[in-house]
């Protein structure tokens, strides 16, 4: 089973007059990049949400939001040396000036920082209970997230299986017009003798070494069994769930070796060269695209 790295979910729960509402979203990453927005007062509970992130999940990066409401009234907090400061300022201005009007407190009211809410540090018995609350509505938001992710994943699965199967066609498909290059280098060779020879008898020995020389240089056998090794070793990665995504970007990164090895013995095999090249082609192309759906791999 594979997941993948991209998804969404959102919790929300009611406790006592707390609403805690958590909020994730993931995409690809190479590694666990995590991403923690908290409201107001809750900062020293960042390292719980990560310590859950971290055994819920394994690469993407992770943006993950918390937002509580209180049910209760909002107090607000006067911060008293600000407005004393703008009174004594103002009474400055009306002895400079000579003026006798009032300071006018609802203006007062709207200067940034004179009043802010009580949702400032909290209470060390409330932020126990706000802790619980957490970590229970963050677990089930990592599971709902992991949910989505597997959903995801069974459709990667799906396609990664289908070319994986074309590629073991190609694979096959190379492997049976590797066995008649020896044929069409003999062909060749024989051509070429008989142009430059006009009398006498070819030299069979020597004609045997040429082929031999020639098919051992193009031989592709060891790249084949190779790159079938590498595709049994795709499949059974499959069908577990540890770091699928980087095990299976090595072994395509290998593939597209040997299928590159490939195409460099084969540019010049006579005959049925061209239709090795052709499908080598091929196999590289499809694996690209199983690089590129790797990416989202967890």
């Amino acid at each position: 089973m594979i997941r993948s790295m991209t998804g969404y979910s959102r919790v929300e729960a009611e406790d006592q007059g707390l609403t805690l509402s958590v909020a994730i979203r993931s995409t690809n990453h190479r590694f666990l990049d995590a991403q923690v927005r908290l409201s107001s007062g809750l900062e020293a509970l960042e390292p719980v949400v990560r310590r859950l992130l971290k055994e819920h999940t394994a690469r993407g990066h992770v943006e993950i939001s918390v937002g509580l409401v209180s049910g209760g009234l909002t107090e607000l907090q006067l911060d008293r040396r600000l407005l004393a400061a703008y009174v004594a300022t103002y009474q400055v201005l009306q002895r400079e000036f000579g003026t006798a009007a009032e300071p006018d407190l609802m203006q007062l009211m709207r200067v940034p920082g004179l009043i802010v809410t009580s949702d400032g540090e909290k209470a060390p018995e409330e932020l126990a209970r706000i802790r619980q609350m957490l970590e229970r509505v963050v677990a089930a938001a990592l599971e709902k997230l992991n949910e989505m992710r597997v959903q995801e994943g069974e459709s990667l699965e799906r396609d990664l299986r289908a070319r994986l199967g074309r590629l073991e066609a190609l694979r096959a498909g190379v492997s049976k017009l590797a066995e008649k290059v020896p044929q069409h280098y003999q062909q060749r060779l024989e051509s070429r003798l008989h142009d430059l020879t006009i009398s006498g008898e070819i030299d069979g020995a020597r004609l045997a070494q040429e082929v031999a020389y020639l098919a051992s240089r193009s031989d592709i056998t060891e790249e084949l069994t190779r790159f079938q090794s590498h595709l049994d070793q795709v499949r059974q990665l499959l069908k577990g769930n540890s770091e699928v995504g980087k095990k299976l970007d090595f072994l395509l990164q290998e593939m597209n070796r040997e299928a590159n090895t490939l195409l460099s013995k084969t540019t010049d095999v006579p005959g049925v060269g061209l239709e090795i090249t052709r499908q080598a082609i091929e196999m590289k192309a499809e694996i690209e695209k199983l690089r590129e759906q790797a990416q989202n791999i967890e």
